[in-house]
């Protein structure tokens, strides 16, 4: 009878979720160009999947120019919701659209300091 509770209690310890410390990478693909831009790509066993891409434009001087960066990400939740998450970052700045991020609709009043 022991040894049927010493199987039982073994038998469910394996068959609980993994921990997400246990993910591993599953495919990776990090390209970088001559002309500073590049991609990359992530997925791991855990359902977690990262893109990006970026693209260099040289400025008329040495040290001069601007970045873009564009991405995304997917993050699968327990309960079987999925975040998504997309960016654009320039030089207007970081850039996300997600319908996990809060929309400020409201008015903020400034007063003179």
């Amino acid at each position: 009878m022991k040894l049927l509770i010493v199987l039982c209690l073994a038998a469910v310890a394996l068959a609980r979720p993994q921990s997400e410390r246990d993910a591993e990478i599953i495919e990776y693909v990090n390209e970088h160009r001559e002309d500073n831009s590049y991609n990359f790509s992530l997925e791991t066993s855990n359902g977690i999947i990262r893109e990006e891409s970026g693209l260099s434009y040289p400025g008329a001087d040495p040290e001069t120019g601007s970045y873009t960066q564009s991405g995304s990400f997917e993050i699968p939740h327990p309960d079987g919701t999925i975040t998504y998450l997309s960016f654009l970052s320039d030089e207007n700045g970081y850039q996300p659209e997600s319908d996990a991020i809060p929309v400020f609709t409201g008015r903020v009043d400034i007063q003179d300091a």
